[in-house]
């Protein structure tokens, strides 16, 4: 039988295994070494040492309608209606201007003009306690007991004195005619609607017409919680002399307050200097001569 023999030599064998052994033996190459990392310290945090915590202020109440008192009726000598905290005169700005002086109890304002300036009138709650009415204008031809809540009257007529009710625009403006009393009469209602009516609401304090030293808008009167503002045209401005107004104010169950006044003075106008003419001038005198 034929012997089969290996077709590679006996050195290939020989080589192969040592070549073998010298890779097992081989070492693995290490990674390098990390770099050894520094120490880290412990930084203290600083603290803030605890506030004493301020109180929270009360929130701020918000204004109540008042309620009024039904066991308190008018009597005769007794108004229980609003009581006006405010009548006088402000600037056109609405800074108000004090009075010039008081006489017999009734404040005196004085203007060059007789126009340009703001009246104002301002009320609480009265003995009754109801709400200060805001009504500027209630009219019925017939009927003398419908009037407004700002009941305001002069003894002297104002512009043209012009008995139509409310003509306060163009093109049919005129003035405001006098009124000798309250008394409900169809001329007297008729004439506190025409004033009244010319006149405008503000229901709180940041929406005033007046303002303070500061030129905020402001009630002339911190008690006040209704004010009623008119500015004063040409075509119902006050004449040359003094001029008395008596207002009241009604509360929305229709009872009036005691009334207030107030005098507002217009000064003659004095008349400018004329200018008199010059003298002409008379010819050169001649020269005297010597007599001969």
């Amino acid at each position: 039988m034929r012997k089969r023999f290996s077709r590679y030599p006996v050195w290939f064998g020989v080589c192969l295994a040592i070549s073998l052994a010298a890779c097992a033996s081989r070492k693995q190459p290490q990674p390098p070494p990390e770099p050894a990392s520094a120490p880290v310290a412990d930084t203290p945090v600083p603290t803030v040492p605890p506030t004493t915590p301020s109180p929270t202020p009360p929130p701020t109440p918000l204004p109540t309608r008042p309620v009024g008192r039904e066991d308190i009726k008018p009597k005769k000598g007794q108004a229980i209606g609003p009581v006006i905290t405010h009548f006088g005169a402000a600037r056109a700005d609405g800074l108000p201007v004090p009075p010039v002086s008081v006489e017999k109890g009734i404040p005196t304002y004085q203007t060059n003009t007789g126009a340009g300036f703001m009246l104002v009138v301002e009320a609480k709650p009265g003995l009754g306690g109801h709400e200060v009415g805001r009504r500027i204008f209630a009219h019925v031809p017939n009927d003398p007991t419908v009037r407004p809540d700002l009941e305001i009257i002069s003894n002297r007529p104002l512009g043209d004195g012009s008995p139509k009710v409310c003509d306060s625009r163009r093109p049919d403006i005129g003035g405001i005619p006098a009124a000798p009393s309250f008394a409900e009469t169809q001329a007297i209602t008729d004439a506190i609607n025409d004033f009244a009516c010319r006149f405008e609401t503000h229901n709180d304090n940041e929406s005033a017409c007046t303002v303070n030293a500061s030129g905020d808008f402001a009630f002339v009167n911190p008690e006040t919680t209704q004010q009623f503002c008119m500015a004063v045209a040409r075509a119902w401005g006050f004449p040359v002399g003094d001029t008395i107004l008596t207002v009241r104010v009604r509360d929305v169950k229709g009872n009036p307050g005691p009334p207030k006044q107030i005098r507002i003075r217009r000064p003659a106008e004095t008349p400018k200097p004329r200018a008199l003419p010059s003298p002409t001038p008379a010819g050169p005198k001649p020269i005297p001569t010597r007599p001969e």
